[in-house]
């Protein structure tokens, strides 16, 4: 005889019935954890090189309108003081290759008489490209001075009005030391800006890599906050909300949607296992979302503003 079935037609259910995001959100912890236990059957990872790093920021930035609600912040937030004795002095910490930097710089340089800018960035390939791009769009009153070097190596004998760091402390080896460092280069009233990304879902990917290749967590803003809490630092925390467009890594193994999932994974995934590929692909397929056709993943950005 067929074993009897614990639940009748008409018997009502003691577990409540779990929500279409219930079952998304579980579906998406399943395939990290899936994902985790593939990387740590993986000897080592691919690092992205310099020129594969610029080639897909600069894909993945075009795609993203996070970049020009950044540039809107710093228009709407930054009102730089006229001196009498030096320019306006702004450092930026991770520079790249100009696309974010040079339209704010742009922006500043109508409401100030003077701007003396500094950005540092160890990859060299970067740094070439904004030279070249300041050359074709140098804004009135703006010196720039870049330096291809860590951020640990950097010495200057300047003080900055603002420093920022817009997604680079992350790739800082202490950043507590960084953070200590660029403090004391402000000039007296000057703020420390720093634009960092909570850990939600584009973020918990990349953490798995990161976890794998580094062993130690990522910095996100939640942690970040903590971490200036426990110091007793003053600041002011907002978000920038924003979405980046995704719809190549729906569409197949497109050059587009390759250079998309290597930059949000942070390594060359073309030489990662096809099983593993496949998981990055259902993982990303899952928490996007549609819109008028094409196809978006959330992309918000926290941003602290610290009081020198």
């Amino acid at each position: 005889m067929a074993a009897q079935a614990h639940w009748s037609q008409g018997a009502p259910l003691t577990t409540p019935i779990p929500t279409a995001v219930e079952l998304r959100e579980r579906e998406r912890e399943r395939l990290l954890a899936l994902l985790d236990a593939s990387l740590a059957e993986i000897d080592a990872l691919v690092p992205l090189d310099e020129a594969r790093f610029l080639e897909t920021h600069a894909l993945y930035e075009g795609r993203s309108d996070q970049r020009q609600r950044i540039i809107e912040w710093f228009a709407r937030e930054i009102t730089p003081a006229r001196r009498r004795d030096r320019p306006f002095q702004m450092l930026s910490v991770g520079c790249g290759s100009g696309l974010l930097d040079l339209p704010i710089l742009q922006g500043l340089s109508s409401r100030s008489a003077e701007v003396h800018y500094v950005g540092v960035n160890p990859n060299r390939v970067e740094c070439a490209a904004f030279e070249r791009l300041f050359r074709e769009t140098a804004p009135q009153g703006v010196s720039v001075e870049l330096v291809p070097a860590t951020f640990e190596a950097f010495q200057t004998d300047l003080v900055f009005d603002h420093i920022y760091f817009v997604h680079s402390l992350y790739y800082m080896p202490d950043p507590a030391a960084a953070l200590e460092k660029a403090r004391k280069s402000l000039a007296p009233g000057g703020r420390l800006i720093v634009f960092h990304a909570p850990c939600e879902a584009l973020n918990d990917l990349a953490e798995l890599f990161w976890k794998k290749e580094h062993s130690r967590p990522t910095l996100f803003a939640e942690g970040f906050a903590k971490l200036l809490d426990r110091w007793g630092w003053n600041y002011q925390q907002s978000r920038v909300e924003g979405a980046v467009e995704v719809t190549p890594l729906l569409e197949g193994d497109t050059d587009a949607g390759l250079a998309l999932r290597d930059f949000i994974i942070q390594f060359d995934g073309r030489s990662l296992p096809a099983s593993v590929q496949e998981q990055v692909a259902r993982y990303l397929r899952l928490v996007a979302f549609e819109h008028q056709g094409r196809n978006f993943i959330s992309h918000p950005v926290d941003v602290f503003s610290i009081a020198g």
